[in-house]
């Protein structure tokens, strides 16, 4: 498989789409197309990036989706997924433009304040966001 829903991924790994849906409310998971990533799109991002959320779906590396279809991991890749809708979530509230800006702009104050890649990274308020929502929706689930 090379593509599935994010609503197909967060009911196997247990996750209530009611309460992804309370959480996240202008998102549908049954639209969002989740995609395992080609190796030149994985090129673009950071050693140990396992999702990224585009515009129009999110990608993930292929071991994702090969532990997502042999049932291994499924905690973690509910944690994943839900995090990553929340950034479709983002993207729906603030636009594309405006989301990029303050994604990057918190990530180069990060930068410029010293802290390394991964210590921005965490910074980001996007970014922490996104982890919040994704712990909301998986404590609901276990």
């Amino acid at each position: 498989m090379t593509r599935t829903t994010a609503a197909a991924m967060l009911e196997r790994t247990g996750i209530d789409l009611a309460r992804v849906g309370e959480v996240m409310p202008r998102v549908d998971p049954d639209a969002v197309v989740v995609r395992v990533a080609s190796s030149w799109f994985r090129r673009l991002w950071a050693r140990g990036i396992t999702g990224v959320t585009m515009p129009w779906g999110v990608y993930v590396h292929p071991d994702v989706m090969g532990d997502y279809e042999a049932g291994r991991d499924l905690d973690h890749i509910g944690s994943l997924i839900a995090h990553e809708l929340m950034h479709v979530e983002q993207l729906a509230r603030l636009g594309v433009v405006a989301h990029s800006a303050q994604y990057l702009a918190d990530y180069v104050r990060e930068r410029l304040a010293g802290r390394r890649h991964w210590e921005a990274y965490r910074a980001v308020r996007l970014e922490q966001e996104a982890r919040a929502a994704a712990r909301l929706v998986t404590d609901a689930a276990g």
